[in-house]
This record gives structure tokens, sequence and C-alpha cells, in this order.
């Protein structure tokens, strides 16, 4: 593990890493952008490393139990790292991701990183918080604001499917290993952008692994 974050911290350019990387934007309106080489392999390997153990059944959030359930639309696993849990690699990939979209750090929800085994997925779905399915869908975003970004960390690229992909702009994306992407889910005003339906296709053959991280109107912290 120390050996692991040595390499880590040595693959780090501290007075580079607050500055906005160049984006490569795949559609302007809704905002999809992606960032080559946003962060590097070694950086990807460690955040893997952190995972043995902490996997479970990936969840979605049930807002009128308001609890976590498992749904037949996605069967992969993750690990979230919460204020507990979080290390200094996660906090750095996020001070990145705030560079990224100019959204401030404080916003994010607990980073995961998800991991797909040959044939998991998880179907078309929004992310945003849905007035239609959340009681109290005022109070909720006066409290927690609403998801206005997904940003996605590849962490590799060693199989086969696992796109990620957005049906109703008519795309798909396969990042590299290290690569960020992130899409704006909600409008100016907070109401959910419809055209932001997604899905994180199954693999054929490999596995895949991620860091997706939530970003919020308001602070989360």
């Amino acid at each position: 593990r120390d050996t692991a974050w040595k390499a880590v911290a040595a693959a780090i350019d501290l007075p580079s890493w607050d500055r906005a990387p160049a984006a490569n934007v795949l559609s302007d309106e809704p905002r999809v952008s992606t960032f080559p080489g946003f962060i590097r392999t070694e950086i990807c390997e460690f955040l893997i490393s952190l995972t043995p153990g902490r996997l479970e059944p990936a969840k979605v959030y049930d807002p009128v139990n308001r609890e976590d359930i498992i749904a037949a639309h996605r069967n992969n696993t993750l690990a979230t790292f919460d204020v507990h849990s979080v290390e200094l690699a996660h906090v750095l990939v996020q001070a990145r991701m705030s560079a990224a979209c100019g959204i401030p750090a404080r916003h994010m929800e607990a980073p995961s990183v998800l991991h797909y085994d040959p044939g998991e997925q998880i179907a078309d779905h929004f992310d945003f918080v849905d007035p239609k399915s959340t009681p109290d869908y005022a109070g909720e975003i006066a409290r927690n604001g609403q998801r206005i970004i997904t940003f996605i960390v590849y962490l590799n690229q060693d199989y086969v499917g696992g796109e990620t992909a957005f049906p109703r702009l008519g795309f798909s994306h396969k990042g590299s290993t290290g690569e960020g992407i992130y899409f704006v889910n909600a409008l100016a005003d907070l109401t959910p952008d419809l055209r932001m339906l997604h899905a994180g296709c199954p693999t054929t053959r490999g596995e895949k692994w991620i860091v997706t991280q939530f970003i919020r109107s308001r602070p989360t912290r």
C-alpha cells in the first residue's frame, strides 16, 4: 500500500492539478465533455486497489421510502468512500473534477468506484433528482440541491463493450484509462433535462472499472 501511494504521489503535478484541462466537447447542448489523460494510470490503479472488501451490490435511491434499494436495471457492484473511508487520492481527483467543470468540490457527494463483470450493466436511467418520483421535490432541492453534473473517470480500458451510451443524443463513448467525462443533468433553472438519458452498457469480455461522482447545485458538506 505504501509503495502504491508513493507512485500516486510521484505522478501528481500539483502546479497544474487545479487548472482546467483541455476538453473534447462531444455535445455542446446539452453539454457532454471528455478529458483524455485526466488522471494518470498510477492513480487509476491505486483507486482500484482500495476496493477489495468494500464492493457491494449497486443500489439506487428510492425517494418514496428514502432508502437505497436493489433495482432490476442495474446489477454491477460498487464501493462508496464516505467521510470515514475517503482517501487523499479521492480528494485530489475531486479537486481535478472541480477545475474541469467549474463547480466547487464541496458540492460533491461521496465518490464511488464502480465495477462491472462481463454482462453487468446499468440500463437507461437519469441521474437528476426526479420531481415525478420524489415526494416534497421542492423541499429536497432546497435541502440537498439538484444533481446537476455526473462526472466519470475510466480506470481501465481492457474490456469489450461497456460504453457510456446517450440514446437520446445519438452517440456512445468508450473511455480510455485515466480519461474523464462529465455531462450536465439539469437545465439552468435546475429542472431535469430529459435528453440526458444514459446507460452503462454491459461488457462482453473483461472487467470495467470507473469512478462516478455526482455533483449537486448546492454544497453537500
